[in-house]
């Protein structure tokens, strides 16, 4: 692919993306809230107020925390027995696997990197993730799904399978960085006079884009540079000079170096919030206004007919003012500001419809009165939601699951590697060759538990309710709740706690009938009950069977034991009469 061809397909993808891209920006900046949220809402018309000025919830921003809370949590890794086979093999390959894919997760933070996507994903409608490879601190190389700002990425066509085969990452990088790592393109990078790029110009353009979602440009100076991903790799192109700077080529044979999670929508590229913009815009109106009217409230005119006869107008508390016989006052009266609150609760209501935004979600009764069962049919609509943001999610996660073990089956095969993580509350050290362990089971699947997308009390409540129908399993239940990251030592606590018991109420049952020797552990334990534990294990440990002195003398006669056939009954009978 040459220059030119590059430059077209980048071009195309930013026209393809231009209206879509307007609507990023205009949702990122109501996201970050601050005076570039309101005039993002209402137009340049408002300048020179700060942040802390803004006159109006930012009911958007909110809503996503609270949805991101919900959905922003990492699937659970299931890895079936490849090929059907149950052998013991098979098992512990798959189980091998899962500790692979496991240590991947953590060398790439994918705990961290979730709950962004729960805001990325609902907010601009897709997230991104690129296949990459890192090392450790030994140089040992494995592959990462890397995470990208959706605001910068320009997918191709999606189809119905939501997945694009290429896309452009277009971002602004300081030209002196850029020159640092393509020496041998410094007079093409640092060039004076850069050609005109056209990707598009207006408000949704990242030419116009100061920030450009790059980090890396801090002084809002740098150069476009466009990452262009598709089957046949990844080209690194310079926009400004039409340069390409790098090809990287694509190992993997199923696709592309990347995997996007698309929002659900009708026909186009949508997020979640897209269509209560207007809205927002309003009610940030009525809410200016009603401040407005409330102020000219308590500071309304006083009309006055008549003579006054105290001198000069007092005004305030206790204050005191004489009129000629049939002067009129009067203060003009209005309800407009009763009518503005009516008017922004009936447009929260709408923005709370159109962003799929509850009220329960903010602590608050939809009604004065609400039952158990009331709220639960509340919520249900809530549930259906995160369980398709679930069921998005953890298509992309097994996507990159398999891209990632592709990867590193196909990059790194012949090499020993290892790798370290957590799995089943447990700490595991794996050592692996990719070629023979992995061996093209790229196949995972990734669930979300029966409760994901509910708060604590739900679950607990829930959880109970299921356990005691048999549905679910204590372990199950344990797995599903916050905070028991070590499942097994709980469990395995709670079961020595159970044996306590029954060894403590049995001694208590002994020295009760009058047993001395547990009646002197009860004493022990009364002294030292911090060493309770050891008492109990002295006390219930069987000591060593004591022989009678008669028997003892019989086995010594006996001599050492014979080996055959067992005697009869008359032959013992007759070796007792002889003895």
């Amino acid at each position: 692919m040459n220059e030119q061809t590059l430059n077209d397909k980048i071009t195309q993808l930013h026209f393809n993306n231009q209206e879509g891209y307007a609507m990023r920006s205009r949702i990122r900046s109501i996201m970050n809230g601050g005076p570039n949220g309101i005039l993002a809402l209402l137009g340049d018309q408002l300048k020179g107020f700060e942040d802390w000025q803004v006159p109006m919830p930012n009911l958007m921003s909110s809503g996503l925390e609270h949805l991101a809370q919900k959905i922003g949590r990492i699937p659970n890794l299931k890895v079936d027995i490849p090929n059907n086979k149950d052998s013991e093999r098979a098992r512990n390959k798959a189980e091998k696997i899962s500790r692979i894919l496991t240590a991947y997760d953590d060398v790439q933070r994918l705990d961290l990197q979730m709950p962004q996507v729960g805001r990325w994903l609902p907010g601009y409608g897709f997230a991104v993730w690129v296949i990459k490879e890192k090392k450790d601190a030994n140089g040992t190389p494995y592959p990462i799904a890397e995470l990208r700002d959706p605001y910068n990425c320009f997918p191709g066509y999606f189809g119905a399978d939501q997945q694009p085969k290429d896309m452009s990452i277009v971002r602004r990088v300081p030209k002196s960085s850029l020159a640092d790592v393509y020496p041998e393109y410094k007079n093409a990078i640092m060039k004076d006079k850069p050609r005109a790029v056209n990707v598009g110009a207006g408000y949704g353009s990242p030419l116009a884009d100061a920030y450009g979602g790059s980090w890396a440009n801090s002084n809002g100076s740098g150069d476009l540079v466009a990452e262009y991903y598709n089957e046949e790799g990844t080209y690194v192109y310079h926009l400004s000079s039409a340069t390409i700077l790098d090809f990287i080529p694509n190992p993997l044979s199923s696709g592309p170096a990347f995997v996007v999670a698309k929002k659900f929508s009708f026909d186009q590229l949508q997020g979640q919030y897209d269509q209560i913009i207007g809205l927002m815009a309003s009610m940030a109106k009525i809410n200016v206004m009603s401040i407005i009217a409330m102020e000219d409230a308590v500071f309304t005119e006083t009309n006055i007919t008549g003579e006054l006869e105290s001198g000069q107008y007092k005004k305030g508390r206790f204050a005191v003012n004489y009129f000629s016989p049939g002067s009129q006052i009067s203060k003009p009266s209005s309800n407009m500001p009763y009518q503005l609150f009516q008017q922004v609760d009936r447009i929260e209501r709408q923005l709370r419809v159109g962003a799929s935004y509850p009220a329960t979600d903010d602590s608050q009764s939809p009604v004065s009165f609400a039952t158990g069962r009331g709220l639960e049919e509340l919520g249900a609509s809530m549930s259906l939601m995160i369980r398709e943001y679930h069921t998005i999610m953890a298509d992309a996660i097994e996507q990159t699951d398999a891209k990632r073990l592709e990867w590193d089956e196909v990059m790194y095969g012949g090499i020993t590697k290892e790798l370290s993580g957590y799995k089943d509350n447990k700490f595991f050290s794996e050592t692996y060759e990719p070629t023979r362990d992995i061996k093209k089971s790229y196949k995972t699947r990734r669930v979300y538990g029966a409760m994901a997308g509910y708060d604590e009390p739900q679950k607990i409540v829930t959880g109970l309710q299921l356990l005691s129908s048999g549905v679910i399993d204590t372990q199950t239940l344990q797995e599903n709740l916050d905070g028991l990251d070590n499942v097994v030592r709980v469990n395995e606590r709670i079961t020595k706690e159970k044996a306590d018991k029954v060894l403590f109420d049995t001694l208590m049952t002994q020295a009760n009938q009058g047993s001395e020797k547990a009646l002197m552990a009860v004493i022990q334990i009364r002294k030292k009950p911090e060493d309770m534990q050891n008492i109990l294990d002295k006390f219930f440990t069987a000591d060593e069977p004591e022989i009678p002195e008669a028997e003892a003398a019989m086995i010594e006669g006996m001599g050492p034991a014979t080996t055959g056939p067992a005697p009869s009954i008359q032959e013992a009978l007759g070796m007792m009469g002889n003895a």
